[in-house]
């Protein structure tokens, strides 16, 4: 089985609009977001053991803060390929990954994001940023998953309400 995980970068500032895109870092906002989300994926317990994130800076600096705070302690590269806004490219570089590792998270931007996780399956209209959603794939190499293998294991946002005592404990 492969885990794909999906992360779109945390919220990236727009203070100085004499930046290229590529060279924006992340706001404040983003980089409070960072440690509630990396939190909650830590309960989850089957972190990624490899996180390839685009080499844009907010997207660079959101997957260094993720990795050094996960407790599966992912090794980090960055991919050039990654700054992109074709979920097919994603899922090229998904393809082409080698099997050292089962559980690969990567790190990009929207609309690739967002695209590529309603092509697998996701149900909604966009991964806000710092979002995260889980595929599971009954696949043993990466090479051989597709749109129609996934199967969604977890979706979290920042601003996503949490569940009240009621609504976990159904009528």
């Amino acid at each position: 089985m492969k885990l794909l995980f999906l992360l779109r970068h945390a919220k990236s500032s727009w203070d100085d609009p004499s930046l290229e895109d590529h060279a924006r870092p992340l706001s404040n906002r983003g980089l409070k977001n960072i440690p509630k989300m990396v939190h909650r994926l830590n309960a989850w317990q089957w972190g990624p053991q490899l996180i390839l994130t685009s080499s844009a800076l907010r997207a660079s600096e959101t997957a260094g803060l993720f990795a050094q705070m996960l407790y599966s302690r992912p090794k980090l590269e960055a991919r050039e390929e990654l700054y992109t806004e074709s979920a097919f490219e994603l899922m090229d570089v998904i393809r082409s990954c080698t099997n050292v590792a089962d559980r690969i998270m990567l790190v990009g931007h929207n609309p690739a994001i967002t695209n590529l996780a309603q092509m697998l399956g996701l149900k909604a209209d966009s991964i806000p940023t710092c979002g995260v959603v889980v595929f599971a794939f009954e696949v043993d190499c990466w090479s051989a998953i597709d749109s129609g293998q996934a199967t969604v294991l977890y979706f979290d946002y920042p601003k996503r309400a949490r569940p009240q005592p009621e609504e976990l404990m159904g009528d």
